[in-house]
C-alpha cells in the first residue's frame, strides 16, 4: 500500500512537473522587456552574478529558469544548464535557478549537487519573481525558462531541454535572434518557400532580398543561402560570385557573416570543387580577420580553414595553433580536432618532399 502511495505521489509530482504551454490572456509575451528578479536568498551565486534583487545588464545574456529540489526533470535539466554556463563566460551569459521552497530544503540539495549545479541559485522572494514570470507568462509547469537577450527582451520561453532552446541561445548570444521580428516576418518567409519550391527565382530574390534590407544581422542566413541558389539551383558561378564580393563589401562590419561566406565557399560539402572561387573566400576570410575582435581565435579558423583548402598546409597549421591557444581553456576543444588534421597533412607533405 506504501509503495502504491509513493508511485503514484510521484506520478502526480511529475504531472506538474511537465512544462504547460502558455495560456490565453497572457501579459509576458516573448518581444516584452524581462521583470527583474525579487530574490530573498542566494543559495548559490556564480562569478559576476550581482548580490541581491535583479536588473538586467545591457549586452549580457540571461537564462532564467523555474524549478524545485523535488522535480525529476528539473534535475536532469542541471547538468544540461551547467554545461552551458561552463561554455560560455560570465560576462556573456548569466543562468539563475529560482525556486520558491524553503531555503535549509534548497541549500542541502544545492550542496549536495556541487560542481554539478555550477550557475547561480536563489530563493523567490514572497513569490514575487514567479507571479511576474511564470504566472504572467502562462507556465503552470516546470521546469520551465526564459531567455533574456542582451538588449533586456524576452527572446524565449519554454523546456530547458527542448532542442529550440539551446538553438535559440546560441543565436540569441550572436545578436542574431528577434524572435519578434521573425514572427512579423512570417509571410515573407513562407513565401520564400514557396518560390523556392517552385524555382519562381525572380520572387525569391525579391523577398530574400526585402529580409535582408529589413535587419541583416537577424536574416543573414538567407545572404548565405542566396549565394548558394545563384550558385547551385541557378548554376550561375558568376552572379554567385560577383553576390559574394557584394557581401564582402557591404558587411565589413559583420566578420561573423564573412567568416562563415569564407568557410561555405571553401569547404562546404554540397558545394563542387569546380565551383569554388577560393581566392574570393580568401578575401572574405581576411576582411573578416582584419574587422574582427584581435582577441577572437574564430576569425584565425576561418581563414585556416580556407588556406587549407587552398592547399596553404603551412599557414594553415600556423593560423590554427594560433587559434588554439588564443582559446580560452573551456573552448580549446573547438579548435583542437582541426589542427589535429591540419598538422596531420602537413606532415604528410613534409614526408612525401612536400614544402
Amino acid at each position: 500500500m506504501t509503495i502504491r502511495i509513493g508511485l503514484l505521489t510521484a506520478a502526480l509530482l511529475c504531472l506538474f512537473c511537465t512544462p504547460a504551454h502558455a495560456q490565453r490572456g497572457q501579459s509576458l509575451k516573448i518581444g516584452d522587456n524581462a521583470p527583474g528578479l525579487a530574490i530573498a536568498e542566494w543559495v548559490k551565486h556564480a562569478k559576476g552574478h550581482p548580490e541581491g534583487d535583479v536588473s538586467f545588464e545591457e549586452g549580457t545574456t540571461y537564462v532564467v529558469e523555474f524549478w524545485a529540489t523535488w522535480c525529476p526533470p528539473c534535475r536532469k535539466s542541471i547538468p544540461h544548464l551547467t554545461e552551458i554556463q561552463n561554455k560560455y563566460e560570465a560576462d556573456e551569459l548569466r543562468i539563475i535557478g529560482v525556486t520558491t521552497e524553503e531555503s535549509d530544503v534548497v541549500n542541502r540539495f544545492v550542496k549536495k549537487q556541487g560542481r554539478r549545479m555550477n550557475y547561480s541559485v536563489a530563493i523567490d522572494k514572497r513569490n514575487g519573481t514567479s507571479r511576474a514570470w511564470s504566472r504572467a507568462a502562462g507556465q503552470n509547469g516546470i521546469p520551465h525558462a526564459f531567455i533574456v537577450g542582451p538588449e533586456g527582451k524576452i527572446q524565449f520561453i519554454g523546456h530547458p531541454l527542448s532542442d529550440e532552446f539551446e538553438e535559440i541561445l546560441e543565436e540569441v548570444m550572436g545578436g542574431r535572434y528577434n524572435r519578434k521580428l521573425m514572427m512579423q516576418a512570417q509571410s515573407h518567409i513562407d513565401g520564400i518557400e514557396n518560390a523556392r519550391e517552385l524555382k519562381n527565382w525572380s520572387q525569391y530574390e525579391l523577398l530574400t532580398q526585402e529580409l535582408i534590407d529589413r535587419d541583416a544581422r537577424i536574416f543573414y542566413n538567407y545572404i548565405l543561402d542566396r549565394f548558394e541558389v545563384f550558385l547551385l539551383k541557378q548554376e550561375d558561378a558568376p552572379k554567385a560570385y560577383a553576390y559574394a564580393q557584394e557581401v564582402i563589401e557591404t558587411y565589413p562590419d559583420d566578420p561573423e557573416l564573412l567568416g562563415w561566406l569564407a568557410e561555405r565557399i571553401a569547404a562546404a560539402p554540397n558545394i563542387p570543387d569546380a565551383k569554388r572561387d577560393l581566392d574570393i573566400a580568401l578575401e572574405a576570410a581576411k576582411t573578416a580577420r582584419t574587422n574582427s575582435d584581435p582577441d577572437d581565435p574564430r576569425y584565425l579558423a576561418f581563414e585556416a580553414t580556407v588556406r587549407f583548402c587552398r592547399g596553404e598546409v603551412t599557414e594553415a597549421v600556423d593560423l590554427q595553433e594560433r587559434a588554439f591557444f588564443m582559446a580560452s581553456p573551456r573552448r580549446k576543444s573547438l579548435y583542437e580536432p582541426m589542427l589535429q588534421e591540419y598538422r596531420s597533412k602537413s606532415n604528410e607533405v613534409a614526408s612525401n618532399g612536400g614544402g
